[in-house]
């Protein structure tokens, strides 16, 4: 006698389990060059990423969960609360992969620090099965000045591919924070690097990513267990003068930095 089960009861037939989704997060400084991955990268269409959810005010959502949002304030508003009433939720929520064979989101080192989000920090930390693709930036001073331009001056932070760039008028630097400036950066660095040595890693250089975005995002893509594709870049570098065409009183500044050992143009 034949047994008839429900279909939901019978076994799939023996064959290769299903990959789980890779989970990953970008660690960086602001100004490194975070948005320009995190919109380079979602040329991969097996590839989900988050921008800056762990801000004050979220941006950058990307998949179902953006376009849950685009049109409902209310669903927007609800998933902005919960980050801070029920954090480790929103995490599980951000790193939903939706079907996708990755999903990630970008956190950076002022967030991390930042009270509100030392739980999301403790279970970053805990979960070793999180990839970490560390982003950053070896000219500290454009970093820096990139910064300042957006304080003092544009207060746009990053512009679509082909869209109009701010107008960017030279200013004087306080050297002083310039040079704290590079130096807690540096501190940051160090500190997030050991808090999460024990996560696989990856580490990309925004000037590498700048001048060969596809080999680079090529570099993520295998990191994350993904065939290469073809990206396109979707932002634009908003400040492209040099130091020295920049800053009013460079002269100064480039002797503060080599007295300190830092490299000046």
């Amino acid at each position: 006698m034949t047994l008839s089960l429900p279909a939901i009861l019978v076994p799939a037939q023996a064959g290769p389990m299903p990959q789980p989704p890779v989970r990953f997060m970008i660690a960086c400084a602001a100004r490194t060059g975070s948005t320009m991955l995190v919109r380079t990268l979602r040329s991969h269409p097996a590839l989900l990423v988050h921008g800056e959810v762990w801000g004050d005010r979220m941006v950058g959502l990307d998949g179902p969960l953006a376009r849950a949002c685009e049109d409902d304030a209310a669903a927007f508003e609800a998933l902005q609360r919960a980050r801070f009433e029920h954090p480790g939720e929103s995490m599980r929520r951000f790193l939903d992969a939706h079907g996708a064979a990755a999903a990630g989101f970008k956190l950076k080192f002022d967030e991390l620090v930042q009270p509100q989000w030392s739980g999301i920090r403790a279970l970053v930390e805990a979960d070793r099965d999180l990839r970490i693709v560390f982003l950053r930036r070896r000219d500290l001073l454009r970093r820096y000045l990139s910064h300042r331009v957006v304080l003092q001056q544009t207060g746009v932070t990053n512009v679509p591919a082909g869209g109009i760039l701010p107008e960017v008028a030279p200013f004087a630097v306080d050297i002083d924070d310039c040079l704290r400036d590079i130096a807690e950066t540096r501190r940051r660095e160090r500190e997030f690097e050991a808090a999460f040595a024990g996560h696989p890693s990856l580490r990309v250089v925004y000037e590498e990513l700048a001048a060969d975005p596809q080999a680079q995002c090529d570099r993520v893509f295998a990191f994350l267990g993904l065939a290469p594709a073809p990206v396109r870049v979707a932002t634009e570098r908003i400040v492209r003068a040099s130091p020295d065409a920049l800053v009013l009183n460079y002269p100064e500044l480039q002797a503060a930095l080599r007295a300190n050992g830092e490299t000046a143009a």
